[in-house]
C-alpha cells in the first residue's frame, strides 16, 4: 500500500494555516478540525509531493460532519495546489500538462478585477 511520509505531513502542519482555502479566498468560517486533502491525481495515484497536498478545515472539505453540507471546489484546491508548485515540480510529472491548467486557474481565480 502507497503511504504518504508522515515527515510530509508534519512540515504542512508547521507551514500551513489550519485552513488554506479560508486564508486566501476568506469566503467560510472555519468549522471542524483541520485535514490534508491530496489535490492532484497523476496515472491513477495520489500525488504525494507536499504542493499537492492541501490543509483544509472539515467544513471546506466536505468531511466528517459537514460530508453533505460543505463547500468542497475540487477546482478551487487545485488552484490552492498548483499555486505554490515550482516549474521543477511540475516537471516531475510529465503526462500531465499541470502548468497550463495552472496558468487557467490563477487566471480564473487570481484576476477578479
Amino acid at each position: 500500500m502507497h503511504k504518504t511520509p508522515k515527515s510530509i505531513f508534519d512540515e504542512i502542519m508547521q507551514e500551513r494555516p489550519p485552513c488554506e482555502r479560508a486564508a486566501l479566498l476568506h469566503d467560510h468560517t472555519c468549522q471542524g478540525r483541520s485535514t490534508m486533502e491530496h489535490v492532484l491525481i497523476y496515472q491513477g495515484r495520489q500525488v504525494d509531493q507536499k504542493f499537492a497536498i492541501i490543509r483544509l478545515c472539515e467544513y471546506a472539505h466536505s468531511v466528517g460532519p459537514y460530508a453533505f453540507t460543505g463547500i468542497l471546489n475540487k477546482r478551487i484546491n487545485e488552484w490552492i495546489a498548483l499555486r505554490s508548485a515550482t516549474d521543477e515540480e511540475l516537471a516531475l510529472f510529465p503526462r500531465s500538462d499541470w502548468a497550463q491548467r495552472k496558468k487557467f486557474l490563477i487566471q480564473k481565480y487570481e484576476s477578479k478585477d
